[in-house]
C-alpha cells in the first residue's frame, strides 16, 4: 500500500508524473503554484517523496532527478479508498450519490453516468 502523501506532496507529484525525470529546479518551475513556494520547500517535499518511497533520486553530476518509483494509479487508488473510508464510511454509493446530488453536471457527463450505472447493473 503507497505512503500516505499530502495535498502539496500530491501537486509535486502530478508534475513529476507528467515530466519525469526531472531535477529540482525544473520541478519548481513547472509547479503551477511555483511563486509561492521557496525553492527550498520544493526541495522539502522532494526528500520527503524520496523517503516515502513514492519518488526515486539519481545523481547527474552534482544535480539530483527525480523519477517517479510508484505508479500515479497506484496512490490515486489508495487514496480513494481511505477518502471513501474516512469521509463516507466506506459507502461508494453514498459518495456517488452526494456527488450527483450537489455537482453541476452536463448532459454528457449525466448519460455517461448512466451508462455506467447499466454496466455495473448489468444490462
Amino acid at each position: 500500500m503507497p505512503p500516505k502523501i499530502s495535498s502539496a506532496e500530491w501537486e509535486v507529484m502530478n508534475v513529476v508524473w507528467e515530466r519525469h525525470p526531472m531535477t529540482a529546479a525544473q520541478v519548481f518551475e513547472a509547479l503551477p503554484n511555483h511563486n509561492e513556494w521557496a525553492p527550498k520547500t520544493v526541495n522539502t517535499f522532494l526528500a520527503r517523496l524520496v523517503e516515502k518511497g513514492v519518488l526515486g533520486v539519481e545523481k547527474d553530476g552534482n544535480v539530483n532527478v527525480y523519477s517517479p518509483r510508484l505508479p500515479r494509479a497506484e496512490c490515486m487508488a489508495s487514496e480513494r479508498k481511505d477518502f471513501l473510508r474516512r469521509v463516507y464510511q466506506g459507502s461508494a454509493a453514498s459518495l456517488l450519490m452526494h456527488f450527483c446530488e450537489n455537482a453541476e453536471l452536463s448532459e454528457a457527463e449525466i448519460r455517461e453516468l448512466q451508462r455506467l450505472l447499466r454496466k455495473k447493473k448489468g444490462e
